[in-house]
Formats: C-alpha cells, sequence, structure tokens
C-alpha cells in the first residue's frame, strides 16, 4: 500500500510536470481509497473530494490543500513540512529524468507556508510552476 500510495503522489507530482500518466485500474480503485481515507483525516467535504479527483485546483478550499498534503505525507515526499530529496529524485526521476527532478527540487524545496496545508499546496504550485519552464 505505501508503494502505491508514493506512485499515487508522484502522479500528482508528474502531473503537474509532464503530460497525465494513465493509471491502470487496479491502480485507480487504489487512489480512491487512498482519497477517502485522507479525506476522512482531514474531514474533506465531499465536494472537495470531487475537485481533487477531477485535478480542479481552482481556488482550493483549506481542505482540499489539506487533502493533497495529505497525499505528500504518506509517500514520504514531504516531512515536517519538507520535501524530502531522496524520496523526490527516486520517484520523480524515473517519470521525468532526475536532471529535472533535481532541478524542479532545487526549485521547490525550502518553501514555508503558515500551516502544513499551505505548504504542501505551495509545494505543488512549485511544481506546477516548473512545468512551464520545460
Amino acid at each position: 500500500m505505501k508503494a502505491f500510495i508514493t506512485l499515487a503522489v508522484v502522479c500528482l507530482v508528474a502531473s503537474a510536470l509532464a503530460n497525465p500518466l494513465e493509471l491502470s485500474e487496479e491502480q485507480k480503485v487504489k487512489a480512491r481509497e487512498h482519497i477517502e481515507e485522507c479525506a476522512k483525516q482531514e474531514n474533506v467535504p465531499e465536494e472537495d473530494v470531487v475537485k481533487f479527483r477531477n485535478k480542479d485546483v481552482e481556488n482550493p478550499s483549506k481542505a482540499f490543500k489539506c487533502l493533497g498534503t495529505c497525499f505528500f505525507e504518506r509517500a514520504g515526499t514531504l516531512k515536517n513540512d519538507e520535501l524530502q530529496d531522496d524520496v523526490v529524485i527516486a520517484k520523480l526521476g524515473g517519470l521525468v529524468g532526475e536532471e529535472k527532478a533535481k532541478a524542479v527540487l532545487e526549485k521547490c524545496k525550502g518553501i514555508k507556508a503558515e500551516d502544513r496545508c499551505e505548504t504542501g499546496y505551495k509545494i505543488f504550485q512549485c511544481f506546477h510552476a516548473a512545468k512551464a519552464a520545460y
């Protein structure tokens, strides 16, 4: 399960950097299960869960941001509000190339905000902005 969660987060980040990745049916089922777990953990309303599933990142609520942060934390990508270099390089590097992963990591690490959910979302925004550079 931990490996799948890592894959789900990498897919979320990779979607900000590259063309959307296609998940297998099994991965989609597991992703839905994981989203539900994070939604319960973070008390996320169904409306935000639907937006998250649809990758609708316009005007995200606090709950939406916490849902995304939960993905990062469970995968080991984000720990104590800091990107974990080795995890990002290992997982993202395999999808977009090690050099791109290192460049994005360098640009996005060290981002801090007023709380863990804002930090996670700002990191996601940084990855998304990096997409424009490539």
